[in-house]
């Protein structure tokens, strides 16, 4: 394909043809990087023909439309005239499409929901969505707080050292007796099972399923189970141990759990009592999905063992890199108790998240769990080996040089193909948000800004040899609308850093609320007044890849040597505290740096004091600790996603200093009905 063709059929296919770096010079995308990408989204030199079968113009199995609203029916190749509208409860009738002059369509029902639509033994789904997501101030009927908390530092009994869905469950019941309304977590998503040195929670194996560390067995089992299984399976010294760390010692850990994990299946299946009857309820209706997953989880692990160099998929043996061969069929029967145990970890993650919800609920919280969703995942996982022709395994998605990183960013991960999307009807996208929302109030969508566009870089290039690749924003949009409102659920966007124009007013119509985090708003001359943030915004201290309030102030996070950084800081403090006392908020002189007290009190009534729908508090922040759970751009040279809390998680808020904060939160934000289920 000569050059003219390959860049009209990218261009077609959604790839940007250029880009303006930060310089503001146009960059022209090579050849190279186009044949790359297209070959990712399996688009090749025969699709150059408007119409041809992998085209961006074929025939698609399902369509959005917001209620009420036109539906576009020319890319599923309907003709003009008369077709059956099916509603989920097989109930159908006749709908006449027609053309207006910019398409064939017709009007799509009121009710949101899953419709197919039938003509001439042509069929296709139709997903109507509302015209937004429920918004937080519906939810909660004005404003609210919540606490943040990474999952794995929460301590709970029998945790073994990573915290799980029973310290949720803790933190979540003390939190909602104490007014607040949501508690949102760092990542759940599966991980790689055989590689406990791989811990990030944005680098998961699949978002499709949960990370078993994660699964609290006290929660769905009792204590009196699990305390057996530990002992009988020798583990009470280790776990004990492993509890006492500071730090989450994951490569210690991972295999203490999976061994407990082990003992617990064999004793259920033992039992036979009516948990073991709904474990086997769940196993007999596990969609093929997660039937591959596990499989993947038993093989990667054998392979691993075998030869440390097959970390992925597309370098293991012949017949085990497609999840349909024979081979694998054939691996899987002979491993079929493994691959139980694999179903199982699933059924208790699932089981231990949906206890913790309802604790949340229980104890007042009108939004309970906010899950967290990565970008993401590893072309290497699970995800990528059952589906391939749902993602774009070979690229990466990144960002261009800017001037933080003037050699752009590769985050080593990838995600779905948008054509791929496309051609399976969206399963993967549907299935992902489903197994988020299943038992959460809520869901932060990470980097959102990936709904339109993203970076994609092809592997083995620099990061300056991407492109942007363009999404099907619509769709993605309706369909989380339509998950959203079918869960209850309220969706935030991480929408920091440089947005293009208009994009989180396109947030704002679509009922997801961004992000404003005090250290951001602001310039030069001090922090935007509490009065001005937006209230269709979450308000925050900090997030997961900054240091904590007391740390920030104190300038643990600033070499002792680098006098220009620890003289900006002496300003920034300058600002804040400023801008806190222009607020009303604090009286007196600024404190010392090694006196971070008042300073965090002050950081926690700043974005209490907003409009803003939901003031986030970060655990760290309510216990005034120095903590940072990442430092990004770094990996083994800073203890990334291992701090553990000081104490259990059902007592964290007995601490006086929390009391106070919660009282200044409860003051400014106004007080919870109590009859809220």
């Amino acid at each position: 394909m000569h050059d003219e063709a390959l860049r009209e059929l990218a261009r077609r296919s959604g790839i940007a043809l250029d880009w303006r770096d930060q310089r503001g010079e146009t960059r022209i995308v090579s050849p190279e990087t186009l044949r790359a990408i297209l070959a990712a989204m399996d688009v090749g030199p025969e699709d150059a023909v408007p119409g041809a079968a992998g085209s961006p113009e074929a025939d698609r199995p399902l369509l959005t439309a917001r209620a009420g609203r036109r539906v576009d029916l020319a890319a599923a190749g309907f003709a003009e005239g008369a077709l059956e509208l099916e509603d989920g409860d097989g109930a159908g009738s006749a709908v006449q499409s027609s053309g207006d002059g910019t398409g064939l369509s017709f009007v799509a029902p009121d009710r949101p929901g899953y419709y197919r639509l039938h003509q001439a033994g042509r069929t296709a789904t139709l997903a109507v969505a509302p015209q937004r997501s429920p918004t937080i101030t519906e939810r909660l009927g004005g404003r609210g707080w919540a606490l943040a908390s990474q999952i794995y530092s929460l301590r709970s009994r029998h945790d073994g050292g990573i915290g799980n869905f029973g310290g949720v469950a803790a933190l979540g019941a003390v939190a909602g007796e104490r007014g607040a309304d949501a508690i949102a977590v760092s990542p759940t998503h599966a991980l790689f099972g055989a590689a406990p040195g791989h811990f990030s929670p944005y680098s998961p194996s699949t978002r499709l399923f949960a990370n078993p560390l994660h699964a609290d067995p006290v929660l769905v089992l009792g204590e009196a189970a699990v305390s057996a299984a530990i002992a009988a399976a020798g583990l009470d010294a280790d776990m004990a141990a492993l509890e006492r760390a500071p730090t989450v010692h994951w490569e210690a850990a991972t295999p203490a759990r999976r061994a407990l994990l082990a003992a617990l299946h064999r004793r259920l299946l033992a039992s036979g009592d009516g948990l073991a009857a709904d474990f086997a309820a769940y196993r007999a209706a596990a969609p093929q999905a997660l039937i591959d997953h596990a499989t993947f989880e038993v093989l990667h692990e054998g392979l691993l063992r075998e030869e440390s160099g097959r970390w992925h998929w597309n370098g293991w043996p012949d017949g085990l890199r497609e999840a349909s061969s024979p081979a694998v069929a054939a691996f899987r029967s002979e491993n079929a108790e493994a691959v139980d145990r694999q179903i199982f970890a699933q059924w208790l993650a699932e089981r231990s998240q949906a206890a913790a919800q309802a604790c949340c609920r229980d104890a007042g919280m009108r939004i309970g769990i906010i899950a967290d969703l990565a970008i993401g995942v590893e072309s290497a996982g699970s995800q990528c080996w059952s589906r391939p022709s749902d993602m774009l395994t070979g690229l990466g998605i990144g960002a261009p040089p800017d001037y933080y990183a003037a050699e752009g960013q590769n985050w080593g991960l990838t995600t779905f193909s948008p054509l791929g999307l496309a051609r399976s009807g969206y399963a993967g996208f549907i299935a992902m948000l489903r197994a988020s929302l299943a038992h959460a109030g809520g869901l932060r969508i990470d980097h959102v800004m990936g709904f339109a566009r993203l970076w994609m870089v092809p592997e083995g290039a620099s990061a300056t040899e991407g492109a942007y690749l363009a999404m099907p924003s619509e769709d993605l949009f309706c369909l989380t609308a339509l998950e959203a409102s079918r869960h209850d659920a309220v969706v935030i966007g991480e929408d920091l850093g440089t947005l293009p124009h208009g994009y989180r007013e396109k947030l704002q119509a679509e009922g997801v609320a961004g992000m404003r985090v005090l250290r951001f708003e602001r310039d030069d001359h001090g922090h935007r007044h509490p009065s001005n943030w937006d209230s269709d915004a979450v308000a925050m201290t900090s997030t997961h890849d900054m240091i904590a309030t007391a740390g920030w102030w104190r300038g643990a996070d600033l070499a002792a040597d680098d006098l220009a950084a620890q003289e900006r800081r002496a300003w920034d403090r300058g600002l804040f505290w400023g801008s806190a006392e222009e607020a009303g908020l604090v009286t007196g002189p600024r404190p010392a740096p090694e006196e971070p007290e008042a300073a965090v009190d002050a950081a926690i009534a700043y974005v209490a004091e907003t409009p803003s729908a939901l003031a986030v508090i970060a655990v760290e922040d309510l216990l005034g600790l120095d903590v940072q759970p990442n430092v990004p751009g770094t990996t083994a040279e800073k203890p990334n996603w291992r701090h553990r809390l000081p104490g259990p998680a059902a007592s964290l808020l007995d601490d006086a200093a929390a009391g106070r904060r919660i009282r200044l939160l409860q003051q400014r934000r106004g007080s919870r009905p109590r009859d809220v289920p």
